[in-house]
Parts: C-alpha cells; sequence; structure tokens
C-alpha cells in the first residue's frame, strides 16, 4: 500500500529543551533539521506530498512574545533554506503555505511570499505548511469570499504522525484528513529519527484501509 501524502505535526520541541537543558532556540533550530532529514527520507521513498504544522493560530495569538520571536527568526531562515534545498528542486516540490499570514511579522511574510513565488513553477509535488493555521479561520476567511478553502485543493492525508504523546489532531487540516491513518509516538520531535519514520511507515502498510466500504 503506497503512501503519498504525509502529515506531520512535529510536537515536543519545547518539552525536549526543557529535559536536555537546551534553550528554546536551540530544540526549534534542531527541530528544522530534524524536519529537512524527514523530508528527504519521505521523498527518497515516494512520497510527493508532505504537510507540516509549523504554528497554528492559537500558537500564534497566545504563545509568549519571546518565544515567537525565536520561532520566527528560525522560521526566516528555514524559508531561506527551502528555496535553496536541493531535494526539493530535484524533486520538482512546490512549497505552500495555508495560514492566517495577518498575524505574521512583515520580515518573515515577505520570506514566506517569496519562498511560495520562487518555487510556483515545481509541478511533481508539493510541500505545504500550516502556518498560523486554524481550519475555522480557514473555512470562514476563504467561504465568506466565495472561494474553496485551499486544502480542500490538496490530495487527502494517507499518514498522519504526531510526536510528544499527544493523541489528537489539534485543527490540522481536518478537511485531509478523513481516511488519514494516524500515528502517534511519545518521541520528542527533535528525536524523530529516521528509523523511527521508518516504524511509521512500517505500522501505515500494515493497515487495512477501508475508505467507508
Amino acid at each position: 500500500m503506497a503512501v503519498e501524502h504525509v502529515g506531520i505535526i512535529p510536537d515536543g520541541n519545547r518539552r525536549w529543551a526543557k529535559r536536555n537543558n537546551k534553550s528554546i532556540r536551540e530544540a526549534y533550530e534542531r527541530g528544522y533539521d530534524r524536519l529537512e532529514n524527514i523530508l528527504k527520507s519521505l521523498l527518497k521513498v515516494g512520497v510527493d506530498t508532505v504537510s507540516v504544522y509549523a504554528l497554528s493560530r492559537d500558537n500564534c495569538i497566545k504563545r509568549d512574545s519571546i518565544e515567537l520571536r525565536f520561532i520566527y527568526s528560525i522560521a526566516v531562515k528555514a524559508f531561506q533554506r527551502l528555496r535553496s534545498n536541493e531535494t526539493l528542486e530535484e524533486r520538482r516540490i512546490r512549497v505552500n503555505v495555508i495560514g492566517d499570514l495577518s498575524l505574521l511579522p512583515v520580515y518573515l511574510r515577505k520570506e514566506v511570499y517569496e519562498t511560495i513565488k520562487e518555487t510556483s513553477h515545481r509541478e511533481k509535488g508539493l510541500l505545504n505548511i500550516g502556518l498560523c493555521y486554524s481550519p475555522k479561520w480557514e473555512i470562514s476567511y476563504y467561504v465568506a469570499r466565495g472561494v474553496k478553502p485551499p486544502s480542500s485543493r490538496i490530495k487527502p492525508i494517507d499518514l498522519l504522525i504526531r510526536t510528544g504523546g499527544a493523541r489528537r489532531i489539534s485543527g490540522f487540516f481536518p478537511l485531509l484528513l478523513e481516511y488519514a491513518e494516524m500515528y502517534f509516538t511519545d518521541t520528542l520531535w527533535p528525536d524523530f529519527t529516521e528509523e523511527e519514520l521508518w516504524k511509521a511507515l512500517s505500522w501505515f502498510k500494515s493497515q487495512k484501509r477501508n475508505f467507508g466500504v
């Protein structure tokens, strides 16, 4: 059973920092490095679409302002790195971002839009990022304007991986999760290795998917 679209909720960065006596910045930097590695591994095995929950809308509204500044500064570098990522270029992976970007500082919004623009011509796959994302916001914002919610135009998620121990989706692209298999692990995101990824993929292959039949 092939997996084409993997969703990732990379939870546990702050707990990893506390457990390892590291700063929040170090945790999120390690977390982004981990994401690049996992993304590369997924593309190698034939996954062509990956959706990642970077921040929920509540995160962008309610998180401590100092922590958000750390996260936003790392996000700037992350989007810059995505634009020059050789694997994404070789695999022709387009970057898409869905969320209430009005909540972001101007300097980060600029990087987001630049990344979307520079990768818009790629046609083989998609890296979809939820940034300041909420399903209620998405539906109200787009439907009120007579436009289909952008996540409804993306193919469904086959496998959702959530790290950090929580067993919930926390508003992560529900329009894409109708028949997704959900893999939850207690491993904190900065410790989520390729070996952990293979466990998730092996588990997925063992599932019987009925799609309502």
